[in-house]
């Protein structure tokens, strides 16, 4: 192998061997990204289920006045 076929094959490689770097940077701000929002998504859920608490307690609450006031429907 010649000198100059040497030079451009490490040339090729050392590009190669960049661009891999560069690949493996991306991923791992893709992970972290990745766990950014799937804790975001967590905090959701948790407010969902904060509003699903809520909205049934008041539903109950709804419930109990009715009763004491005489409006339920039998159909309930």
């Amino acid at each position: 192998m010649t000198d100059e076929r040497a030079d451009l094959i490490l040339e090729i490689l050392k590009t190669i061997q960049s661009d891999i770097a560069q690949i493996k940077r991306e991923q791992v701000s893709m992970g972290v990204r990745l766990a950014a929002i799937e804790d975001h998504q967590r905090g959701i859920m948790t407010s969902i289920y904060g509003m699903q608490a809520d909205i049934t307690d008041l539903k109950n609450r709804v419930d109990r006045i009715e009763r004491r006031l005489g409006l339920t429907d039998t159909e309930h």
